[in-house]
């Protein structure tokens, strides 16, 4: 049973070539949020990057859990990485969505049971997550 979804930063709610937040994930994020799933932000992002970004956007408050690399030295895709993720969170990997668009942060969340969506594209995302009942 799924109890949580885990999102990238940079590349998924992030628009990288804009460095812009994209509003359709944001919304998304706030549609989950309101759902029994709890969410997590998972990234190799700063913290500075980040508070920047939730002071513009206020976005954070939609995870339960914020785990970045600058706190815990432990950058996506190590196992160390994902095995702190699944520490922090209490869940076990199968009991998770994993949300990247990095090839081998996906991989290495399917190593760790999880279920693996390749972000595209909000539309996209909201197709797939539909597919598993979220």
């Amino acid at each position: 049973m799924i109890k949580s979804i885990v999102f990238d930063l940079n590349g998924v709610i992030l628009d990288s070539s804009t460095h812009r937040m994209d509003e359709e994930m944001v919304d998304l994020l706030r549609y989950l949020s309101d759902t029994d799933f709890k969410l997590h932000l998972f990234s190799n992002t700063s913290k500075q990057a980040i508070n920047i970004l939730d002071a513009k956007y206020d976005f954070l408050k939609y995870f339960h859990n914020v785990i970045l690399v600058e706190d815990t030295g432990l950058s996506k895709p190590s196992d160390a990485s994902f095995e702190n993720l699944l520490k922090v969170t209490g869940e076990a990997g199968e009991e998770m969505v994993y949300i990247d668009d990095g090839e081998d942060n996906l991989r290495q969340a399917k190593r760790y049971g999880m279920i693996a969506i390749p972000f595209v594209d909000a539309d996209r995302l909201r197709i797939s997550l539909a597919s598993l009942d979220i």
